[in-house]
């Protein structure tokens, strides 16, 4: 029976809670330094690269220290472990979203959602789709759009866009683990 535990306790570092916490309180951090800058920010071109910079931090960091506390490590706890750390400092954004628009300024999640269905539509003119819709149509796009960005800053909105996150750190965490594993025998190997 403690021998059970004991491997349960080295399956979860704390390490990987202490990097996960960190990095979900700087995605949150950062995003609310941007609604303080400017709102619009919330949409702006810096967050993907910045949030994904975190979550890859994350990774490596927690990677790191297992592979260094443990000797090794192979390809499947790599994994594992990188999904979960990204994975939690991910849920830094799902935090902020609850927290800013639920709590402190609920007012503020229609014109989020009016700025996010005008981006929206923007994307899509971009692509040719849209111009040849009539106004009734094109208003009737823009609403949906609408609809849908107030729904997804909902708890079940976020929920929703916690579990899909799952794929792209997964993608992530695939590519991070391939880089940092090491069988114990690679490490003796890459010192001599």
């Amino acid at each position: 029976m403690s021998s059970h535990l004991s491997n349960s306790r080295r399956d979860l570092p704390p390490s990987l809670f202490l990097h996960a916490g960190l990095g979900a309180a700087l995605v949150l951090l950062g995003y609310f330094m941007a609604v303080l800058v400017h709102f619009e920010w919330l949409l702006g071109s810096w967050s993907t690269p910045f949030v994904l910079m975190v979550v890859v931090s994350v990774m490596v960091m927690v990677l790191l220290t297992v592979r260094q506390e443990e000797g090794g490590l192979h390809f499947g706890r790599a994994f594992g472990l990188s999904l979960l750390a990204g994975w939690l400092a991910r849920i830094g954004y799902n935090v902020f979203n609850l927290l800013y628009f639920g709590l402190l300024h609920p007012g503020h999640a229609g014109d989020y959602a009016n700025m996010l269905a005008d981006k929206s539509t923007e994307a899509l003119s971009v692509f040719g789709i849209g111009l040849d819709l009539d106004a009734q149509d094109s208003t009737t796009m823009a609403e949906m759009f609408r609809e849908q960005a107030l729904w997804s800053l909902t708890p079940a909105g976020q929920a929703a866009d916690a579990m899909t996150a799952l794929l792209w750190v997964s993608f992530v965490a695939a590519i991070v683990s391939a880089i940092l594993r090491r069988t114990p025998d690679a490490e003796e190997t890459s010192d001599a």
